[in-house]
């Protein structure tokens, strides 16, 4: 266990612009939008809780959209650092420096997985958690400036709490669900000539799923592809909010007069009873061992 953390630190310390840098920088976004939003708009902010009271449903999807804008651009970071995880080090030659150490490829192929899996979501919940309270307060700061009752906002601790908790949670099944996606990339990245390992990584599913198309005249490649990046638990599990089955359909006072969490953890939880699920995981971990026998194996690139 103290071989694995340790190769997760040494991931995160290698590649501190994919996890630290890059979660700081749209942390700070957050807070330069929340004091000009908060000063623009603030005024108007009394329309989520007019009777006086914090409204669960305006705190929760300020939460959520502030989770899901920095988890995006985690994820177009990830694809780029699971990319090259393995095939860097076999690109400068370090690859035959770590075999000489006692760690084994399993080892150093779990150590990336996680960082990407778990620990790299894990500093995206810390900034989801600082973000909404840095939104909350400049709204609230903002409004009250101007004579409304801003900072009941923060008189609804199971709102705050709720959302954080929901986000966690969609976070860990969103990693099941798009662990096919990160093995992927890192079989990818321990096989790949020379040169694009990211490219070979989007290029060859397309390739499989033309050849499915052409030989059987089927698309199940492209099914499960697609259906993994169209659903999402972070992306589509939003609450749901009742507005009918016309999307365009404007959500009125009463849709956001309760907190939703409810529902958004059922829609998350759903994902757990899918069959594509867990063929999914059993896919990504075909595709690690995989990639642990491709870098035992493998030359430099």
């Amino acid at each position: 266990m103290n071989v694995i953390v340790a190769q997760v630190r040494r991931e995160l310390w290698g590649n501190r612009g994919n996890f630290y840098v890059m979660i700081g920088i749209l942390f700070g976004i957050i807070v330069l939008a929340s004091a000009v939003f908060g000063i623009t708009v603030g005024g108007g902010f009394t329309n989520l809780h007019p009777t006086g009271s914090a409204n669960a449903a305006g705190v929760a999807m300020l939460g959520l959209g502030i989770g899901n804008f920095i988890f995006l651009f985690y994820v177009l970071s990830l694809t780029g650092y699971l990319s090259g995880a393995l095939y860097d080090d076999r690109k400068d030659g370090s690859v035959m420096f770590w075999r000489s150490l006692p760690v084994s490829d399993t080892t150093n192929v779990a150590g990336k997985v996680l960082a990407a899996g778990l620990v790299g979501p894990l500093f995206v919940w810390i900034a989801v958690i600082l973000g909404h309270l840095i939104a909350l307060l400049a709204f609230a700061t903002a409004a009250s400036a101007r004579g409304a009752a801003g900072f009941t906002v923060f008189a609804a601790p199971g709102a705050l709490f709720g959302t954080w908790i929901f986000f966690a949670y969609a976070l860990v099944i969103q990693t099941l669900w798009w662990l096919p996606y990160y093995s992927w990339f890192l079989f990818v990245s321990a096989v790949s000539p020379r040169g694009h390992p990211l490219l070979w990584a989007i290029i060859a599913p397309i390739l499989v799923g033309v050849v499915e198309l052409i030989v059987s005249r089927t698309s199940h490649v492209f099914q499960f592809l697609g259906s993994h990046l169209a659903m999402s638990p972070i992306f589509n599990g939003w609450p749901l909010l009742n507005v009918g089955n016309n999307m365009n359909q404007s959500i009125t006072q009463s849709a956001l007069s309760s907190n939703p969490l409810y529902s958004g953890a059922g829609w998350v939880s759903h994902f757990l009873a899918l069959p594509s699920m867990w063929i999914g995981v059993g896919i990504g971990l075909v595709l690690l061992a995989l990639a642990v026998i491709a870098r035992r194996y493998s030359a430099t690139a």
